[in-house]
């Protein structure tokens, strides 16, 4: 296809633009609940910001699949902007909101459009000749981690200087813009190869289920999905108690912290093959597993917000050498036919980690109070590390 690395990043571009819109409320939901719904108890406000976070990557989980149908029958055009005008409207309509169960149920709407990533993947390998897919799916990736990187920073800023309802209204207008962009530059239909003959569902998860090393890798990405996601709902709030109950600009400091931690995430994860040529995956996985546990512990011992966002910076270096590593293993320990079905188990499974993260951290806190939450965390990695420890011998 002569034109396709135009359509690799305007899908790159458009990615990113998503990611921020979906990403950029994570800076500032908890503190949204606590001065514009009315959740005054700090343990409640843990609580619901835990289950308005986790319950969008549930539903991301169960819908993915339809969108990729949608885009098999109808074209990935069609199902990409569908996902796209969903989640502008719903985004709209958080503005509106009075309550956190009116919140909640928009967030599970908007789990339901949550396909764009699957589909724009697709999108991007369809297109792509064979010898430049390894480029194409890193720039995809790195669109997907930059969304990540800049959605909190520009929703915690734009929340701090006009208002935590004004970036519903950025973010649905960037929605919006994204849809137009899918509808302007993205063919209407993409050549694809003959759909082949594919096994049954209960036969293919009957194959995953039998190889162990992918139960191990899928079980350790459920972990790390579990302690990334975890902290994210009581870090706004914790970051508000330690600088004080009326500090200025908590949600720009959250989503600067959120973007030191992303950063030196990515940096990590684009030099770790070098280290893996030197040292074992097995040996790499027990040792960034066992720092990143060490490090949010030192995260709850932090006296400060600077030095508090500075370990976050190294437990984003050890954690972004863990989720590579775990799926070139997972890769290498299937033929390649079986790649295909195998990653979007493991995908499914892996993402129920951003589920349990949030709701467990919500659920601990209101209990047990923020600190518990680090420490819990923390032994979630210890635990992994453990684990691969004892099958060190399998990998």
């Amino acid at each position: 296809m002569q034109n396709w690395k135009r359509i690799v990043y305007t899908m790159a571009a458009i990615q990113i633009g998503t990611g921020i819109s979906i990403i950029g409320v994570v800076a500032f939901i908890p503190l949204f609940l606590t001065s514009e719904l009315g959740v005054t108890d700090p343990g409640e406000a843990a609580f619901w910001a835990g289950l308005i976070s986790g319950v969008t990557p549930f539903f991301v989980a169960i819908a993915a699949p339809f969108w990729s149908m949608q885009a098999d029958r109808r074209g990935p055009r069609f199902a990409l902007s569908m996902i796209l005008f969903i989640l502008g409207v719903v985004i709209a309509l958080m503005y509106f909101t009075r309550s956190p169960v009116e919140l909640l149920i928009l967030r599970m709407i908007q789990g339901m459009s949550g396909g764009f990533v699957a589909v724009g993947m697709s999108l991007v390998m369809n297109v792509t000749p064979k010898k430049q897919l390894t480029w194409a799916m890193g720039v995809f990736q790195a669109s997907m981690v930059m969304g990540i990187m800049f959605g909190p920073l520009v929703g915690g800023m734009i929340a701090d200087t006009l208002g935590y309802r004004m970036p519903f209204v950025i973010f649905c207008a960037l929605s919006f813009f994204c849809l137009a962009a899918v509808r302007l530059m993205v063919p209407k239909q993409i050549g694809q190869e003959p759909a082949r003959e594919r096994e049954s569902f209960a036969k293919q998860l009957s194959y995953f289920m039998k190889n162990p090393v992918v139960r191990l890798m899928v079980m350790l990405q459920f972990l790390c999905n579990c302690g990334m996601t975890g902290i994210g709902p009581i870090l706004p709030l914790y970051i508000k108690e330690m600088m004080g109950g009326d500090a200025m600009a908590v949600a720009t400091i959250v989503g600067i912290i959120i973007f030191i931690a992303g950063a030196t995430s990515v940096t990590s994860s684009l030099n770790v093959s070098r280290l893996a040529k030197r040292i074992s995956m097995p040996r790499i996985l027990i040792i960034a597993s066992l720092v990143t546990g060490v490090n949010f512990i030192l995260q709850y011992l932090m006296p400060e917000v600077w030095t508090l966002g500075f370990m976050r910076g190294l437990t984003g270096f050890s954690l972004g050498m863990i989720m590579p590593l775990a799926n070139t293993i997972l890769a290498t320990a299937v033929p390649a036919e079986k790649r295909t079905m195998v990653v979007g188990f493991s995908t499914s499974f892996a993402l129920m980690g951003n589920v349990a993260g949030p709701m467990a951290s919500g659920a601990i806190a209101m209990q047990w109070g923020y600190g518990m939450v680090f420490w819990s965390t923390a032994f979630c990695f210890f635990l992994a590390a453990c684990v691969i420890y004892r099958k060190r011998k399998i990998i």
